[in-house]
């Protein structure tokens, strides 16, 4: 269901609100009580993606698009339509009150054929409140995230300055700042997402029985076909890195292992068929 605001007047004090954080509170205000956690919830995350402290001057059409796609790709249709409309009529609001000079309302609307996602090469599916890592892991999420918001306060720039110089139609590197901006927000809405109330994974809380194969441990298995050990240590799908000897428990190995002890054998179907590993150590 929309949320339909109550408010029918104009902002004389429109210069008093800068940030979008600050037009979500006042907008929140005018909406009916019965609309208005439903209506809260999809502005929050609206909020969240544009980033909390934005400043209302500078937000730019091409990313309210990337919004869009967003949406979009992560969501059926009708569902996809509700949750913009909801946001279309906050933009709707920012512009008649004054705080924002263009209709980014316009802008809001889904594409065919589209999603911000493509070619992205990093993970889009959050580990979730209370997911267990291991300490570099956690360590390492925050290190990226950190990161990645600051590159996205440098593409929101970009496309603020290449929105303003050309015709967005015709613009090579908008489009290209646009794409990278929205698989940008999607990483860093994933990483916020994994770290919100995750336990960092120690001895205390990690499985105590020796010998049992637990996330956050290090286990050796050996192929039995080739009699080739391989020492690694089995962590949330989030972290994984085989580079690092990190594999994920979502895989195929890690999945079938967890849980078991040394000296048991797993039979694990593959892409390449059936193989069977022996445990041979867990710490």
């Amino acid at each position: 269901m929309v949320a339909k605001s109550k408010d029918t007047g104009t902002d004389s004090e429109a210069d008093s609100i800068s940030t979008v954080t600050e037009a979500l509170r006042d907008y929140t205000a005018t909406i009916a009580e019965d609309d208005r956690p439903a209506a809260s919830t999809e502005l929050g995350r609206f909020v969240r993606w544009l980033g909390n402290d934005r400043s209302l001057d500078s937000l730019a059409p091409p990313e309210i698009g990337d919004y869009s796609d967003h949406i979009g790709a992560h969501g059926t249709a009708p569902d996809a339509v509700d949750r913009l409309a909801i946001v279309k009529l906050f933009l709707a609001h920012l512009k008649k009150k004054g705080h924002i000079e263009v209709n980014l309302a316009q802008h809001l609307r889904l594409r065919r054929g589209r999603g911000a996602t493509t070619g992205a090469k990093t993970s889009t599916t959050a580990a979730g409140p209370g997911a267990r890592l291991t300490k570099s892991g956690h360590q390492a999420m925050q290190k990226e995230l950190g990161e990645l918001i600051v590159q996205r306060t440098s593409l929101t720039e970009d496309i603020r300055i290449a929105a303003a110089d050309k015709d967005v139609r015709e613009n090579a590197p908008l489009e290209a700042a646009r794409e990278a901006h929205g698989t940008v927000s999607m990483r860093i809405g994933v990483l916020e997402e994994s770290l919100r109330g995750a336990e960092i994974i120690t001895e205390k809380n990690g499985a105590r029985e020796k010998g049992v194969v637990r996330l956050g441990g290090r286990v050796t298995i050996k192929e039995l076909s080739s009699g080739r050990a391989t020492a690694v240590q089995l962590v949330h799908p989030d972290e994984a890195n085989p580079l690092s000897g990190k594999m994920s428990s979502g895989s195929p190995v890690g999945g079938a292992i967890i849980g078991h002890a040394v000296g048991e054998t797993i039979t694990v179907e593959t892409p390449a068929g059936a193989k069977q590993y022996e445990i041979v150590k867990a710490t």
